[in-house]
């Protein structure tokens, strides 16, 4: 019985060992879709301001405030959005059915893939296609933008326009508060 203690006591070290390592293995996944993620968010924040053209209705900050005037109607707020991810990506992908919201899934509506419908279910409601369509993967990174750093953004702030506009901010930022 003795030497059975024995044994156990010595592969104690080794049990231990195993564990941080399976530690380590799985922080190490966790940390690996974070700076995935950081990259989607910048790819989303460039489609946003260049590609995407959200900010012509829904303002740069996605506060609603639109920046030009051929905008439709002021977009709501995307800072107050109480959507989840997933139905953020599905309103970017899909539009709003009977809203100035478009789709920017080039081939929306043609099945079931938009909210299970297609554009006969919809008649007059299927929301425009956007000018720019997106693909899947610029989808996913503008719906990791908006939901990562956008949604509950608070009031825009200075330093979140800085941000954004970086040298080209001028007097710009200026209306706002610095915090």
């Amino acid at each position: 019985m003795k030497h059975d203690k024995t044994l156990c006591l010595a592969n104690e070290p080794l049990r231990s060992g195993a564990t941080i390592l399976l530690a380590l293995a799985i922080a190490v996944r966790f940390v690996e879709p974070t700076i995935a993620q950081q990259d989607n968010v910048g790819e989303g924040q460039r489609i946003w301001a260049e590609k995407g053209q959200c900010q012509e209705c829904h303002g740069w900050a996605g506060n609603g405030e639109r920046s030009t005037l051929h905008a439709e109607g002021k977009a709501p707020s995307l800072r107050l959005t109480q959507l989840t991810p997933d139905q953020i990506r599905m309103t970017i992908q899909c539009g709003r059915p009977g809203t100035a919201m478009p789709h920017f899934d080039r081939f929306a509506y043609t099945d079931k893939r938009c909210y299970d419908m297609t554009a006969a279910d919809l008649g007059d409601s299927v929301p425009n296609r956007a000018a720019i369509t997106l693909q899947p993967n610029e989808i996913d990174a503008l719906a990791d933008y908006i939901a990562a750093m956008i949604k509950g953004a608070g009031p825009v702030t200075r330093s979140q326009c800085l941000a954004f506009f970086k040298a080209s901010a001028g007097v710009r930022c200026e209306q706002y508060p610095a915090k």
